[in-house]
């Protein structure tokens, strides 16, 4: 039967309706806490299981290029500032 790499869609739509809880302005402090503190569990979770497992040729490029996506919303989001 061979390798069947898991749909993830279901995962990111679970999370994606977590964060529209939490910014939700139907919603009190400290139900929009509970969920956050739910997305905080999973991404400690994800990190420790993601250090976890083997490294693969290629890797660095991913982690510069998400480094590099950060740092451009950063001084996006800096250069929009100044303009206020």
């Amino acid at each position: 039967m061979g390798f069947r790499k898991p749909d993830l869609s279901d995962a990111e739509q679970a999370i994606r309706r977590c964060i529209s809880e939490i910014s939700s302005s139907y919603n009190d402090g400290w139900t929009s806490s509970a969920c956050k503190h739910d997305l905080y569990v999973l991404k400690s979770w994800l990190e420790d299981e993601y250090s976890r497992l083997p490294h693969f040729v290629g890797e660095e490029q991913w982690e510069q290029q998400r480094l590099i996506d950060v740092l451009r919303k950063d001084e996006h989001a800096r250069t929009l500032d100044r303009k206020i």
